[in-house]
């Protein structure tokens, strides 16, 4: 399957128009990485680097909110194959996580920089934007979700950037990007979707 068939993701929400019952698309497209965002200056440095933006209806949420209202939710598919990916890497000395963390993480009310939020560690935190990741021998990644106005549009964006410390990280990356890419745009068009973002 090319890998323009994983990232081109729409869901659909349900909306109530004049008594009528309709399907409303909810695409998450493929854009740059915001200008203001912590992790523009490091793009360049990357291996792998990619943002997706999705409306935001709900001006109200705190960032956390927002991030947890997006990467909290994955599917039980998703989980699953967290879950058989830690017992493959922890036979490599890679980072991993109980099971039971990866079906239940822990949410709480408030965050600050130094926490763990659902699966990573919390680096920064302001009323714009959330950065999280994780750093390990193969690679490190980041993960920013990012609250932005375009042309009076609200908008959530989520980006990732990788670096790669070795070949092994790059193999790594083949077999992980197309499941990546395929499901942060379904989650973020599932957020928008459901009424969560």
């Amino acid at each position: 399957m090319p890998l323009a068939a994983l990232t081109n993701v729409t869901c659909y929400r349900l909306a109530i128009k004049r008594g009528d019952l309709s399907l409303v698309k909810v695409p998450a497209n493929l854009r740059d990485l915001p200008r203001g965002s912590r992790l523009y200056s490091r793009q360049t440095e990357a291996y792998c680097r990619e943002s997706y933006e999705v409306p935001l209806r709900r001006s109200d949420l705190k960032m956390h909110a927002i991030y947890l209202a997006i990467l909290g939710h994955l599917p039980w598919w998703a989980r699953a194959l967290i879950v058989v990916r830690n017992f493959i890497v922890s036979f490599l000395g890679l980072h991993t996580q109980p099971a039971a963390d990866v079906w239940k993480p822990e949410v709480k009310d408030y965050y600050i920089p130094g926490d763990r939020i659902v699966r990573f560690n919390l680096y920064t935190l302001d009323d714009n934007e959330i950065v999280a990741g994780g750093d390990d021998k193969h690679l490190d990644f980041r993960v920013s979700v990012m609250r932005v106005t375009e042309n009076e549009t609200h908008k959530v964006v989520v980006s990732t950037l990788i670096f790669t410390h070795n070949l092994f990280g790059k193999i790594y990356l083949l077999f992980v990007l197309p499941i990546h890419r395929f499901g942060m745009r379904r989650l973020l068009a599932q957020a928008v979707a459901l009424g969560r973002i």
